[in-house]
């Protein structure tokens, strides 16, 4: 079925990144704190997601938590390419429920977000760097609740969207002996591009998500 081939090739890209991950971090460790153009970092914030779509009706947002691993490779002064994986909670409160249920519907998922960002910064001849960043990103669910019901059959198991945003790194410096060399602050919004539930009978919902993280860099 499509879909599970979908799911098939999505799990072998993610396994990939996950991979080109690792070895960037493996990497970065096995060598001296020098400048180079291949670093890692950690980042954590908040989201506040919600529905968009033909008749999904009256939505409220939704808090949650985001987080994650990304790797970062600096081509030259101004263009990088960077890689996450990032935990994203998403969902919205809707007025009635979109698969049959009753009533104020409190919709939660959890997703594994791996977006593939360009990016471009821009020069200020200080320690501050600014960016502008684009790219896909695939989700994968890990879980799906409606008030507080499991509903992870109802749900596709792999979205697609893009993912947009800007960003103020400070540099800390290049000294050998600093561990932490970036911290930064990252705002993004995540466009869904296909839809949240498994079904063709339901209106079309998906996710649209802005995120606010602080970031480490190494």
């Amino acid at each position: 079925m499509l879909i599970n081939n979908i799911k098939r090739i999505s799990l072998t890209f993610i396994t990939l990144i996950i991979f080109i991950l690792g070895a960037g971090v493996t990497s970065t460790f096995a060598q001296t704190h020098q400048q180079e153009p291949l670093t890692w970092g950690l980042k954590a914030g908040v989201n506040v997601s919600d529905f968009y779509g033909d008749d999904v009706g009256q939505t409220d947002v939704r808090g949650g938590f985001s987080g994650g691993i990304l790797l970062n490779y600096r081509f030259n002064d101004y263009w990088a390419l960077q890689p996450e994986v990032i935990f994203n909670m998403k969902g919205a409160d809707v007025s009635s429920g979109l698969i049959g249920e009753n009533g104020p519907v409190d919709y939660e998922f959890g997703y594994l977000n791996v977006p593939v960002l360009a990016k471009f910064y821009i020069p200020t001849g200080s320690l501050f760097s600014p960016h502008l960043y684009a790219g896909p990103e695939v989700g994968f669910k890990l879980y799906g609740d409606s008030n507080s019901n499991d509903i992870d059959d109802e749900l596709q198991d792999a979205e697609f969207g893009i993912a947009f945003g800007t960003g103020l790194d400070y540099n800390l410096g290049s000294d050998p002996t600093d561990f932490i060399r970036t911290v930064g602050l990252d705002l993004r919004y995540s466009l869904g591009l296909t839809d949240v539930f498994d079904t063709s009978q339901e209106p079309e919902a998906r996710n649209g998500v802005f995120s606010a993280a602080l970031f480490l860099g190494f």
